[in-house]
């Protein structure tokens, strides 16, 4: 099979350890499975409508040099987030008749979407065009047939998987706690990803802080997460400094993430939306039970008791179920075998394969 040009307007750096990282590792876990690609991916995750265009306008230039410099290899692209990543892919279909893959990962159906009719008919535009569509989540794969009129028989219910040699169960909990230097006494919250307001931080602190006039002294809450969005990420700060209790941590290697998912008692992700919330995956892995917010593709993930689920933006039923969790010493209990079909369906050495086969059906 020929090369895939990988397209995606998030991807990591030295300095941005988790700006896509899930992209990355999918890419690394296909070149181990001989699948040999070309990336024009954007590593510079800074804001502001200045910042953007500069940044889009160069990493529109990589696309282009990085296609010409392989075309005659290149066999198709795969485009994580339809828009924009997916316009270039559109556009190479159109001009040089590459097929194309596009990855759906959520926000850019929930909310990039709708920012404007525009886009919107870009993104409807890009996905109708598409050889194949993947979404991350079941909600999200009934979004893009319902809203963007794209036939069902065109699309794969595929998250990007998880790497179970990284991410699993430790020999024990307080042990990894004790070395992380977590106070193994206390229950030990865990919530990992972007300081933003969409991923529910404000809810979560405000969850917490209740939790502490209620139970002091007897729960940490870690929050890991880079601070994409400043002001909202200070006001976080200001809000628990009253609070010694509230620990806020850079990004970080994922071997050394999956330490933190070992050592929680209880994995949180209270977001608005969320194409699928591999970070759950990521929890359950690691052996720690999740509460989340009913949405999205946890709605579907965490069904049958793999997990707790409560209403979004809801900070009272974040503070009751994180108050049960102290109140049974820090345990959460969870169907186990529902779990462990879950963790098989995401295991990414199936994700791959499955990606792999996909990949050499499109190819030309």
């Amino acid at each position: 099979m020929k090369k895939v040009l990988v397209i995606s307007n998030m991807y990591p750096s030295k300095d941005h350890l988790s700006y896509g990282i899930f992209v990355k590792n999918q890419v690394e876990q296909l070149r181990q499975n001989g699948v040999q690609s070309v990336l024009a991916v954007n590593t510079n995750p800074a804001t502001g409508k200045a910042n953007v265009l500069k940044k889009y306008a160069s990493w529109g230039m990589q696309v282009l040099s990085a296609f010409r410099k392989n075309k005659k290899d290149i066999g198709l692209t795969h485009s994580h987030y339809v828009f924009p990543s997916g316009m270039f892919s559109y556009l190479l279909k159109k001009r040089h008749n590459v097929p194309y893959i596009v990855t759906a990962h959520g926000g850019d159906i929930n909310k990039m979407a709708k920012k404007s009719a525009r886009i919107k008919g870009y993104t409807e535009k890009i996905l109708q065009n598409a050889d194949h569509v993947i979404a991350v989540g079941e909600e999200l794969a009934s979004d893009i047939v319902r809203d963007f009129r794209v036939s069902s028989d065109k699309i794969s219910v595929m998250s990007m998987g998880i790497d179970r040699t990284v991410f699993h169960q430790p020999a024990s909990k307080k042990e990894v706690a004790k070395k992380l230097g977590m106070d193994e006494q206390k229950v030990n919250f865990l919530f990992v990803g972007n300081i933003i307001q969409e991923k529910g931080v404000e809810e979560l602190i405000n969850a917490f802080l209740q939790l502490e006039q209620a139970q002091p002294n007897k729960a940490a809450l870690y929050c890991v997460g880079s601070t994409k969005d400043v002001s909202f990420s200070t006001r976080m700060k200001d809000l628990a400094k009253g609070s010694t209790n509230v620990h806020f941590i850079e990004p970080m290697p994922q071997k050394r993430l999956s330490e933190y998912f070992q050592a929680a008692n209880v994995f949180i992700l209270p977001s608005y939306i969320e194409g699928l919330g591999l970070v759950a995956l990521e929890a359950l892995a690691c052996g720690t039970p999740v509460i989340a917010s009913d949405v999205g593709g946890l709605h579907y993930m965490l069904q049958e008791q793999a997990g707790i689920l409560v209403p979004p933006k809801n900070t009272e039923a974040l503070f009751a179920e994180m108050e049960k969790v102290v109140q049974n010493n820090g345990h959460l209990l969870v169907n186990i075998e529902r779990v462990d079909e879950l963790l098989q369906l995401h295991d990414a050495e199936e994700i791959i394969a499955r990606l792999k086969d996909l990949y050499e059906q499109i190819a030309k």
